[in-house]
């Protein structure tokens, strides 16, 4: 049996297509799943500050949003395909955190 891509079928590695719902809260298995890592892969990156769990009660459940699924898919390419390790990720993802909170301000100053 081939495994070759058909009309009714992607490529083997195909990019799934993430397209979030606005407003919506995942859990950390479905967050693993869309961001195609492993729970554990999340939990270090928290523990790292590299991602915010939105809502952690009491009971310690996790959420996330599409934002910060968005960003476990970014470190796990700057860690796969450029080999940074969790010093280099969280320096590059706080730099990213500063380029978009200075646009922020050159926006608001541009918008007066």
């Amino acid at each position: 049996m081939s495994k070759r891509a058909g009309p009714d079928r992607p490529p083997p590695m195909a990019l799934e297509l993430f397209r979030p719902e606005p407003g919506v809260l995942y859990s950390l298995d479905a967050a693993a799943r869309l961001a195609g890592v492993p729970r554990r892969s999340i939990l270090i990156y928290c523990r790292a500050g590299l991602v915010r769990p939105v809502v952690q009660p009491p009971h310690g459940v996790m959420e996330f949003t599409e934002e910060a699924i968005y960003t476990v898919r970014r470190i796990e390419r700057l860690r796969t395909v450029h080999g940074l390790d969790l010093g280099w990720l969280k320096a590059m993802v706080d730099l990213l955190d500063e380029v978009e909170r200075l646009r922020a301000e050159v926006r608001f100053l541009r918008s007066r």
